[in-house]
């Protein structure tokens, strides 16, 4: 049913694909990540398209409801996919994970899985395996085939979404053994197809894998600042001592996705629980910034932290603030 080919060709034809092949938005990426994330864990080899369309949907809800990364310009409109995520979950912020918002909101998360195996396969599926020789370039069925439904015309297919695909067995054992080194490169190509569309936005590769970030301990944090500020930085009520005072990510965690203490400010219970994923009104990045510069000499963890930022610390705040408006973080108005 396949054609023979060894590794080298394998990885040759691979590269090609995620790298030199012609790219209108990432469904490539997402479906060879599928293609590596399936394979390393599963030795059957027909899928259904609805087993695809689950993978497409962790990948691109994360990406979206959590890291807000834009996928494509601006004046063509967001893939179909992101359209059908943003119709069924339309809050401004989700702190949880995949894992957990699956278990909270299963219908949305059934309905989203439904409508992207109807609109999502008909183009990527049969271009997928197009390799480019020059200036032309040639389909290779050798990591899998599937069925065609309707041809309207060269450019425009149905895929036959009912009898999904089935995957090369040798193709298979390729991704199996070379899981680790293919899944870095098409993340790598991914962020850099990405990188044009999403400006200074940080942690543009963790963003991308799409992984989520083990929160550290904000204690070392709650005792350098506590002795020297008595206050909530947004309500300015004096603190309570204990768990009622929070350090609080001024710009989002979800958006920085580092611990810094250039970034860190005490707050009350109340305050942190209302903007939560939210950006607070400009004049609280004013006091950040202004915060930063009174006190980076008396608190060496904030001097070394604004070093790693460097000389131009204030621009690149202000602008972590404003790129993170840009993609969706909601500036809160009537706060605190």
């Amino acid at each position: 049913m396949f054609e023979k080919v060894s590794d080298i060709e394998f990885e040759e034809i691979f590269m090609n694909i995620i790298d030199l092949s012609s790219k209108a938005n990432t469904y490539k990426f997402a479906f060879m990540r599928f293609l590596l994330e399936y394979c390393k864990t599963h030795n059957e080899t027909h899928v259904d398209f609805f087993t695809i369309s689950e993978y497409f949907l962790k990948y691109y809800w994360i990406q979206e409801c959590k890291s807000k990364l834009k996928q494509s310009p601006q004046s063509e409109g967001n893939p179909e996919v992101i359209k059908i995520i943003q119709k069924e979950f339309q809050k401004a912020y989700y702190p949880q994970s995949f894992v957990k918002i699956r278990e909270k909101e299963p219908e949305k998360i059934k309905k989203c899985i439904e409508r992207i195996r109807k609109m999502c396969f008909h183009d990527v599926t049969w271009r997928l395996q197009n390799v480019k020789y020059g200036k032309k370039s040639e389909e290779r069925k050798i990591f899998f085939d599937y069925k065609i439904k309707h041809i309207f015309r060269p450019t425009r297919k149905l895929v036959n979404l009912e009898y999904g695909i089935v995957l090369n067995p040798d193709a298979m054992s390729f991704f199996k053994r070379y899981n680790t080194v293919l899944n870095k490169a098409v993340t790598l190509e991914w962020a850099k197809f990405l990188e044009k569309l999403n400006l200074k936005v940080p942690q543009l590769i963790s963003k991308t894998e799409g992984k989520e970030i083990e929160r550290g301990n904000l204690k070392k944090f709650k005792d350098v600042l506590e002795p020297l500020f008595k206050n909530c930085f947004y309500c300015n009520n004096i603190l309570k001592p204990g768990k009622e005072t929070h350090v609080e990510h001024v710009i989002p965690f979800d958006f920085i996705r580092e611990d810094n203490i250039w970034n860190f400010t005490l707050a009350c219970q109340s305050c942190n629980c209302k903007k939560l994923g939210s950006l607070p009104p400009e004049k609280y990045l004013n006091e950040l910034i202004k915060r930063n510069k009174n006190y980076r000499k008396k608190i060496p963890l904030l001097e070394k932290s604004l070093l790693r930022l460097g000389v131009e610390f204030e621009k690149i705040i202000q602008d972590h603030y404003w790129v993170a408006k840009s993609h969706g973080y909601m500036i809160l108005k009537d706060f605190p």
